[in-house]
């Protein structure tokens, strides 16, 4: 029986171990191909009161070009109606109504793919004496842009600005303004003002390197977005691009990026513009709510001809997160497998911790383990009340379900109200599974007592943490969704752990005053 088992357990790890190179040999997979890209969602939402009047706001929406692609776009409005208007090169969302009233409200909505850009600037690159005409504009000076201040002529001197290659005189621009404390934002700075308080926020230390790169010749221009981080904020960015050897080099001196730009940053419009102007007297606001999703890179979904089942999700309009899930519960099967049986760590069913793991994918594990404690106890309460009606196990255990789509509903509710937006994806939380979870607290409570029934939560809340950590490797699930091959490793861990004779850990630490020798009893 031993032999026969090796022998299995030795092809489980052969096997795989072949298809993997003959894919990487013959076929040419790459893991790099499968790495997946950020999908960022963004949605704008604008208040306001018109108090009964006709009603105009504007704002800059993004563009799809070379950098960002922009697509889903949605757009929702009570009393307001939204068009969209060329700008130069930018384009404006205009919303506008008649008689509008209070509690005004319009939501904007798209989904945009990014690429991060680096640019190397060769060295000995001379500043040129002529330029495009549409290029050539990005030299005059702007009202907050004093190009031609003697305050400007006199620090690009100082710093050396007015000599050198091209290179070299952004470099020094850059090392000057990008070393200019940082301000809050508080309105407009002008490239003058940032220059004399010597201290500025994004858009006066922008507005300034702009003013001396223009001052010694090189084309540059505002360039005002966002940088896209889950969660809702109010602030905007702003950064510049250079002119250089026929491209628009991004530069962000607040940020600290010379000649590169991440992939998190959304450009919205270019030049020196405002990025709302409406109505006055409305009593406005606005709010830009973004979440992220990961998705299968062109690569990914052309590279892999054996096994495309990223390809395939892609195609039915499934998410990423769910292949992670189907993919990646076999691995957190195995971690809880390891604990119970190798370590002896008590919880609430044998797969329950990874399923919770699977679910806290969306909410983080910290925010995971707060959304199972407040599921336990309110479903505790609940549970505590209905025994007294000494109700069968299947109309308690739905009552149990309600009482746990009702709580993940209100929390997702204060979540959203305090501004928690990882709190908030509670609700993809599977309801059986947390119904299950908390009706397993409450019988190990009412049989074994509050000790027992501690040790266990304790322990699924442990290892959930431990499934969550290991679940949400990127390298794992690249290496799964490449090679699902390697579930037949898993398969032969717990072949082996299933015959695991020899002493949990716990039953050593419990048992090891007896097993060392010379103890004392």
């Amino acid at each position: 029986m031993k032999r026969t088992t090796a022998a299995v357990i030795a092809a489980l790890i052969v096997l795989p171990a072949i298809a993997i190179a003959l894919k990487v040999i013959v076929l040419g997979y790459r893991l790099g191909d499968v790495l997946p890209r950020t999908l960022y969602r963004v949605s704008l939402t604008v208040r306001l009161d018109g108090h009964g009047r006709d009603i105009k706001v504007r704002t800059f929406v993004p563009v799809t070009d070379d950098r960002q692609t922009v697509t889903a776009e949605e757009q929702t409005a009570r009393e307001l109606r939204l068009a969209f208007e060329p700008d130069g090169g930018n384009r404006l969302a205009v919303w506008t109504g008649g008689g509008v009233g209070d509690r005004a409200e319009a939501r904007y909505a798209y989904a945009v793919l990014t690429e991060a850009v680096r640019y190397d600037l060769a060295p000995g690159l001379e500043v040129p004496t002529s330029y495009p005409e549409a290029v050539a504009r990005q030299l005059l000076p702007e009202d907050a842009i004093q190009v031609d201040s003697p305050e400007v002529d006199a620090l690009a001197r100082r710093i050396g600005a007015d000599r050198g290659d091209v290179r070299q005189r952004l470099e020094r621009i850059y090392g000057f303004v990008s070393g200019l404390p940082q301000r809050p934002f508080k309105g407009t700075t002008d490239a003058l003002t940032a220059l004399r308080l010597g201290e500025a926020s994004c858009n006066g230390k922008s507005r300034l390197m702009v003013a001396l790169a223009r001052h010694v010749g090189i084309p540059a221009r505002l360039v005002g977005g966002l940088i896209l981080k889950a969660g809702s904020k109010k602030t905007s960015h702003q950064w510049i691009e250079v002119y250089v050897g026929g491209h628009w080099v991004p530069m962000c001196p607040t940020n600290h990026h010379f000649a590169e730009l991440p992939a998190s940053y959304l450009v919205l419009y270019r030049g020196d513009q405002a990025l709302f102007r409406h109505t006055a007297d409305v009593n406005f606001d606005y709010r830009f709510t973004i979440t992220t999703e990961r998705v299968p890179s062109p690569k990914a979904k052309a590279a892999f001809k054996v096994w495309n089942v990223w390809a395939l999700f892609d195609r039915l309009g499934l998410p990423f997160s769910l292949l992670r899930t189907i993919l990646m519960l076999p691995i957190g099967a195995l971690v809880v497998v390891v604990f119970r049986n190798v370590i002896g760590m008590p919880t609430f069913g044998t797969f329950l911790p990874a399923l919770i793991a699977a679910a806290a994918g969306e909410t983080g594990g910290l925010w995971g383990v707060v959304a199972v404690m407040i599921l336990v106890a309110v479903v505790f309460l609940a549970r505590a009340a209905v025994h007294r009606l000494e109700l069968l196990h299947s109309p308690t255990l739905a009552i149990l379900l309600a009482a746990v789509a009702v709580t993940i509903l209100s929390t997702a509710l204060l979540a959203d109200h305090l501004g928690l937006p990882k709190l908030t994806r509670i609700t993809m939380f599977p309801l059986a599974v947390m119904a299950i979870t908390a009706e397993r607290f409450y019988l190990s409570l009412t049989e074994q007592g509050a000790r027992k029934a501690g040790k266990e939560l304790a322990g699924t809340l442990v290892v959930m943490l431990a499934c969550f950590a290991v679940m949400s490797s990127l390298a794992l699930q690249v290496l799964l969704i490449g090679f699902p091959e390697v579930l037949l490793w898993v398969v032969a861990a717990n072949i082996y752990l299933g015959r695991w004779v020899g002493l949990r850990l716990s039953e050593y630490l419990r048992f090891r005053p007896v097993l060392t020798p010379g103890a004392s009893t």
